[in-house]
């Protein structure tokens, strides 16, 4: 079978900066986060361990944050909200790595992380999911090759701008179209939620044979569901059935699919459709694409029919342009969106929300607190430092600005 082989590797969509270490060496090179992050567009997850804008809830207004469960027991002290008891009320901080300019260690499961406008914020290890800070990082430094730098041992991380070619990465990222049951997405694609180069593989069966099989991507052009398995087509034109595998069944982890000009996609394969790969990565996709941030600003209209221009914090955790909106469709599709991205969100009747992103893509999103009941709100802004809070249900719209 031919395979395509590109002319010239690009590799700027691929997390890259300089690791400063507490014994005082230096690396430079492509870097692999602990949670096998890879991209730019990968995310960094933690809590946010301070939360200021809590001290200008009055106690009615804090009692009313958590109907559903109102003997649950808060300490009210807002200074340690973000410990409560409920795992999805702690106080996310969702970033993807090409809007961080650096992260410094401040403990064993702590880290204060710089954002591209200068401002710090300071994180801890998620209790629902602790891979993002406080275990090791990979660095392809480019002197001295791969090297593994120790939670224990790292003082700091500044990224920088990816080369266009790194010499010790054998193919391409994984670039195309992914169609699904809520329309198409293109972008960077991780497929079962793993292989992302051209040089990585995809596992299978074919009728005639039991053995498993491997191809590369770099010499597949197109993956289309077909009953229990998947219809592989190649450069070359030639197709085959693959089976009994997790790589084209159902049993796939699923297609994580990101891209700098709206965000990620987690594409279940009850979701997927097909996937059409492209044959080089667009240029203009790395670190540096990741736009400028800003607070959030927004025209709130209430459902008594005021509107009220401010700056806001959205579900009295999101501050930044840069943060990330979470959604489902169904529980099929889980979209992460930069707020930045987003023009117009309008709650719905039972737990949803319909966000209409730049570019007139609309999308009908559940099953998450920054899109459902679960929301606690919006605390406005106000010229004087005055301050608003505004519960989820009064909200009628949100237009972005």
């Amino acid at each position: 079978m031919a395979s395509w082989q590109p002319a010239q590797a690009q590799h700027e969509g691929l997390i890259y900066g300089r690791v400063q270490t507490q014994s005082g060496e230096v690396y430079t090179g492509q870097i692999r986060w602990s949670a096998h992050q890879v991209f730019w567009g990968d995310i960094l997850l933690g809590v946010k361990t301070e939360v200021p804008v809590l001290q200008y809830l009055n106690e009615e207004q804090i009692s009313q944050l958590s109907p559903a469960e109102p003997d649950a027991g808060f300490d009210w002290q807002f200074i340690n909200l973000w410990k409560s008891k409920y795992p999805a009320r702690d106080y996310d901080l969702k970033l993807r790595f090409g809007d961080l300019a650096a992260l410094q260690i401040t403990g064993e499961q702590t880290a204060t992380i710089l954002l591209k406008n200068n401002r710090r914020i300071k994180i801890a290890s998620h209790p629902d999911d602790n891979r993002h800070l406080g275990k090791d990082i990979t660095v392809y430094d480019n002197q001295k090759g791969r090297l593994t730098v120790n939670w224990d041992n790292l003082k700091s991380v500044n990224f920088l701008p990816t080369p266009a070619q790194l010499p010790h990465i054998k193919g391409t990222p994984l670039y195309g179209t992914v169609q699904t049951a809520n329309g198409p997405l293109t972008g960077f694609i991780k497929w079962d939620q793993d292989e992302y180069l051209s040089s990585h593989q995809l596992d299978g069966q074919l009728d005639s044979n039991p053995q498993n099989l491997r191809y590369a991507f770099s010499q597949i052009h197109s993956i289309q569901v077909r009953d229990k398995g998947s219809i592989v087509k190649f450069y070359s034109d030639d197709k085959i059935f693959l089976k009994n595998n997790r790589d084209v069944n159902a049993t796939n982890r699923g297609i994580v699919v990101q891209h700098p000009a709206w965000g990620q996609a987690i594409v279940s394969w009850e979701a997927f459709r097909s996937v059409t790969f492209e044959d080089k990565v667009p240029a203009n996709l790395g670190y540096e694409s990741y736009g400028k941030l800003q607070k959030i600003r927004g025209t709130i209209r209430t459902t008594d029919n005021h509107n009220i221009k401010a700056e806001l914090v959205f579900d009295l955790d999101e501050e930044w342009t840069a943060e990330l909106l979470d959604g489902r469709f169904g529980n099929t599709i889980r979209y992460t969106i930069p707020f930045g991205r987003i023009v117009n969100l309008k709650p719905l009747p039972n737990g949803r929300s319909e966000i209409q992103m730049a570019g007139e893509k609309k999308l009908t999103l559940e099953n998450e607190n920054d899109v459902s009941g679960q929301n606690w709100g919006l605390m406005l802004l106000l010229p004087n430092k005055q301050h608003r809070y505004i519960p989820w249900a009064k909200i009628s719209q949100i237009s972005f600005f």
